[in-house]
């Protein structure tokens, strides 16, 4: 289990990476801010940025916990397979006279 936990505290560490970097390209890509734009919003640029960071931070932890969840199913699949450890073996007791 300790494992299982490592690989996904991994994962979810690599995938809230990947997210920190992907996550301004995506929101470019995909959303125009809801503010106006032009002069009058020139100076004042507060909500636009305000409503980026809270896309960027969303996209943050949706990529950790996406990656934490890949981590445990990867992590459960495989050192789950692993075969129990053999008892060890022990020697019968000295005969006594």
């Amino acid at each position: 289990m300790k494992r299982t936990a490592i690989v996904a505290l991994l994962f979810a560490l690599v995938f809230g990476i990947v997210a920190s970097w992907l996550g301004p390209k995506m929101i470019t890509y995909w959303y125009t801010p809801p503010v106006p734009s032009g002069a009058a919003s020139a100076f004042n640029c507060t909500d636009a940025v305000l409503w980026a960071m809270n896309k960027l931070v969303w996209t943050q932890i949706i990529g950790s916990a996406v990656g934490g969840i890949f981590g445990l199913v990867v992590g459960g699949i495989l050192l789950g397979r692993r075969k129990a450890p053999a008892p060890p073996v022990t020697s019968p007791p000295a005969k006594t006279r």
